[in-house]
């Protein structure tokens, strides 16, 4: 069986029971097919919600942190090797020794794990184009770009997904995500971005490194080019091989109020898909070069402080 595919079976059975209970992802409206709503399960879980599914949530979070740490290869290695037989001494290895040490206020890390999970579990036939909890800056500090680097491969067509995550409370989500789109996605800062963790190919899949190996050729060629033109040799990349982009945002933000009534949880995510699509429709994205394709999650959280505390995603790794 091919690493990828061996993989995906891992992932599967651990992961996609549990958030099938955990998470209820609704259809997409016809008319509004660039954002996806999301909610904790409470519906289909609980006949009395306990409003503890924070907890819940955490842990389906906290299981996947083994897939955010580590590369498709390194994942089956380490499987076959036994290395991950006690799925919860992995997570607090990786916890302590793969990622780098954040201030508490500073700590993204909810995030990017919940949206990684999202997209593992919604995109299955997605590849790694790096491992994004291993990559370090020229000056060493942690990379500042994508909170997320996929692709996938649909009979020939590829698409990079480069996403942007966001925890917190509901200005701050949407602010952030703005910010992002005007400043993280324009032609030089994507391919200097590109270039950097296109050389980063540890553990990824044959198909990752396939990828990595045409664009690390590109960097050679115009490695003693200027920004802009390298730039420009990568957009002119892209529309040769027909390379598209996507941006997938994920607002994950503190609203209590939408779980107040288990019978009325997809009519209140309605509402707010409505007031979400209305505040990025006022805002104008302008890319210069290429036109990518945004796509907003937008998951509302029933007790945010606890599920970014000991008591939720972080229980028994601090």
């Amino acid at each position: 069986m091919a690493t990828y595919k061996e993989y995906k079976y891992i992932y599967k059975n651990q992961i996609e029971d549990m958030f099938n209970t955990e998470i209820t992802v609704y259809p997409l409206h016809d008319d509004k097919k660039t954002i996806v709503p999301l909610s904790h399960n409470c519906k289909g879980k609980c006949s009395a919600c306990s409003h503890d599914c924070y907890k819940t949530l955490g842990e389906l979070m906290r299981k996947n942190l083994v897939f955010y740490c580590y590369g498709e290869e390194e994942v089956v290695k380490k499987y076959k090797s036994g290395l991950f037989s006690n799925l919860e001494n992995a997570i607090k290895y990786a916890y302590k020794n793969r990622l780098p040490k954040r201030m508490p206020v500073q700590d993204g890390l909810p995030s990017e794990v919940l949206f990684d999970l999202l997209i593992q579990s919604l995109l299955p036939d997605a590849y790694k184009l790096a491992v994004r909890a291993i990559l370090r800056q020229n000056d060493n500090n942690e990379i500042k770009g994508y909170d997320l680097t996929y692709f996938t491969n649909e009979n020939g067509r590829v698409t990079l997904w480069l996403g942007q995550a966001k925890l917190g409370d509901e200005s701050y989500c949407k602010s952030g995500i703005n910010q992002d789109l005007t400043s993280k996605f324009d032609t030089e800062y994507l391919s200097k971005q590109i270039f950097f963790i296109a050389e980063k190919q540890v553990g990824l899949s044959d198909e990752g490194i396939q990828l990595t190996d045409i664009i690390n050729q590109l960097n050679m060629i115009t490695i003693e080019q200027n920004e802009q033109n390298r730039a420009k040799a990568f957009v002119d990349f892209l529309l040769r091989k027909n390379i598209s982009i996507n941006i997938p945002c994920l607002l994950a933000y503190g609203k209590d109020s939408i779980y107040q009534s288990v019978s009325d949880v997809e009519e209140e995510i309605n509402r707010e898909v409505e007031r979400i699509e209305k505040y990025f429709d006022s805002h104008k994205y302008v890319f210069s070069g290429f036109q990518p394709n945004l796509l907003f999650f937008v998951f509302p959280i029933e007790n945010l402080i606890g599920l970014r505390g000991n008591g939720g995603f972080y229980e028994g790794l601090h």
